[in-house]
């Protein structure tokens, strides 16, 4: 089950944020107001991160590794 992004129409309640996170099935009815302080609330469309390559060469340096990569005859270069 997903977490959907929801945001306060106008006024938000005290104890809440202007945008809100809900865990619910995708054939859930999308919420109207707000679990919290009963406001009016709708769905917000939110960019779904996308895959990341893991072992490219940008991602492991900055996770602090490096990519050495065989050249010829078995000789080994870091990768650029």
């Amino acid at each position: 089950m997903p977490n959907y992004d929801y945001r306060h129409l106008d006024a938000k309640g005290d104890e809440c944020e202007k945008t809100f996170e809900v865990f619910q099935a995708m054939s859930d009815e999308s919420l109207t107001t707000c679990p919290k302080c009963g406001k009016p609330a709708q769905k917000v469309f939110s960019a779904t991160p996308g895959r990341v390559n893991i072992l490219s060469p940008s991602n492991l340096r900055e996770k602090g590794f490096q990519r050495w990569v065989r050249r010829d005859k078995g000789v080994y270069e870091r990768d650029a």
